[in-house]
């Protein structure tokens, strides 16, 4: 669905902190600075994969041959030097010999100079802009170094590699001054755009706002958040549900680890089953106002992850009649543990004051040995992304983000496009390879393979294949190999009237 997408809010749920291996309560984490990360996704914060090294490794490895084994988020890094014995974080009880490389975004709303300074035991590097800023790499105690560089007003990249090797000490720690304020623990909490993209200040200069840019942030306002979680709960256990209209969700996964599974949960209406409220002017405007909910729980009813999306939308001109035609798709990344899981979905109409919610189960299986490959995704629409991406979202292929389609039916010429991810076995020498079948009726219709290209930094290999439109009902089966190592996902989709 095209719009003028006003702001939209992720409603986060109550978040376990893993401080080096121990599980502790959210609350805690203000009262310990030890906390590589959590497995609960922080959209505006860094993420972290995970890696494990062979012993005798001294340096950080080349993470783009490497297969990660979990993903952790963070807003800082503020482990002091301590003792190798309280464990590691959140994975595994491994306390040694392991990596994690953290990427994400910052916001600085004042050119200038800005020092940051950088500790470690072991390795470690930061690079802001994709460029080594401090390089601490190797195996040593506690060092630390300071960089001072020009930022000017806008949005950067930061990546903080860090590698732990023999016992006994460890330590990542990274600070900032400049800005105006005195040296502190550097926090993407900080250092990101206001809540409100129209309050975009740089150097004191409004920025332009781009009505059209998407922005997921958390909701500040705890009162708001306890609020709507009542309503939509309470919507989630009326009997029956509301049904006032269709609500198609889907969980995609991607890559596999221990710890669990990076996946996107995609929720989606017509266009058509939203109410618009017309409000005349010299500028005529037609509100949209959807409200997504989501409840992620096992089989004993206990939640391991919630999230609210909050979508207003506004048009102009014709736009309505043309947007209401498409469907209204929305998709948040989660991990998920290992496990089976129930998913429910409730969307509100705001302006029409109606309701519709869906039940899916989803499973977070254990990872593979050896090649990996994620769900296969049926494209709707690839949309620009203005604004900066949400780095643990695996739906943003070459910095534009997939619109999954939920509904199998391809419409218009037939054309179909498939996204999918491959995560070669960084411990296999042979190239990978993928195969793409077309079933009908237990029957193959016809079959291409073709090698794959070399991962990216993360490990992965995306890929975006657009497939010659085939009559009536078809399967398409995904087969990514890689010596005798093999991973297999498809879908079917219905072309009607061909």
């Amino acid at each position: 669905m095209r719009a003028t997408l006003v702001a939209a809010r992720v409603l986060g749920a109550a978040s376990v902190v893993l401080f080096l291996g121990r599980c502790y309560p959210a609350a805690a984490q203000e009262t310990s600075p030890a906390s590589f990360g959590t497995s609960v996704v922080i959209p505006s914060g860094l993420r972290g994969l995970v890696y494990y090294l062979q012993p005798g490794e001294w340096w950080l490895p080349d993470f783009s041959r490497r297969k990660p084994v979990g993903v952790i988020y963070t807003t800082k890094l503020d482990i002091p030097p301590q003792d190798w014995s309280y464990g590691f974080p959140g994975v595994t009880n491994r306390f040694e010999w392991f990596a994690i490389d953290y990427r994400g975004r910052f916001w600085i709303s004042q050119s200038g100079n800005y020092d940051f300074s950088l500790t470690s035991d072991d390795g470690s590097k930061l690079y802001i802009d994709d460029k080594t800023v401090i390089n601490l790499d190797g195996q040593h105690p506690p060092q630390t170094e300071f960089r001072s560089m020009h930022l000017d007003c806008g949005i950067h990249s930061i990546r903080v590699s860090y590698f732990q090797g023999p016992r006994y000490t460890l330590a990542l720690v990274l600070s900032v001054s400049g800005g105006g304020k005195k040296r502190r623990i550097f926090s993407t909490d900080e250092f990101k755009p206001p809540e409100n993209p129209e309050d975009w200040v740089c150097d004191g200069v409004p920025v332009p706002f781009d009505p059209n840019r998407r922005v997921l942030l958390d909701i500040r306002s705890q009162q708001t958040a306890a609020a709507l979680e009542t309503e939509a709960m309470g919507l989630l256990n009326a009997n029956p549900r509301p049904q006032e209209f269709a609500v198609q969700a889907s969980v995609f996964h991607f890559w596999h680890s221990a710890a669990g599974t990076q996946s996107s949960v995609t929720v989606g209406v017509p266009g058509t089953a939203l109410a618009a409220t017309h409000l005349a002017g010299a500028t005529p405007v037609d509100k949209v106002h959807a409200m997504v909910f989501v409840v992620i729980k096992r089989a004993d009813g206990s939640v391991v992850e919630k999230f609210a999306i909050d979508a207003p939308f506004q048009f102009t001109g014709n736009d309505y009649a043309s947007a209401r035609m498409q469907d209204l798709t929305l998709s948040h990344p989660v991990h998920l543990p290992l496990g089976r899981f129930m998913v429910d979905a409730l969307v509100m109409d705001r302006e029409g004051n109606r309701a519709g919610a869906v039940q899916i189960a989803a499973e977070s299986p254990l990872p593979p040995h050896g090649i990996d490959l994620s769900s296969l995704v049926l494209v709707d629409r690839v949309e620009a992304i203005k604004g900066p991406a949400d780095a643990a979202d695996p739906l943003i292929f070459q910095g534009k983000r997939v619109v999954p389609r939920l509904v199998p039916e391809v419409k218009g010429d037939g054309q179909v496009s498939v996204y999918f991810v491959v995560y070669p076995d960084s411990a296999n020498a042979a190239r990978p390879l993928v195969r793409v079948q077309f079933w009908r009726g237990g029957k193959i219709l016809t079959e291409q393979s073709a090698e794959l290209p070399p991962p990216d930094a993360t490990g992965a290999i995306q890929m975006f294949l657009t497939l010659a439109p085939l009559a009536g009902e078809v399967e398409v089966k995904i087969v990514a190999s890689q010596g005798d190592s093999t991973a297999t996902d498809s879908l079917r989709y219905h072309t009607p009237g061909r």
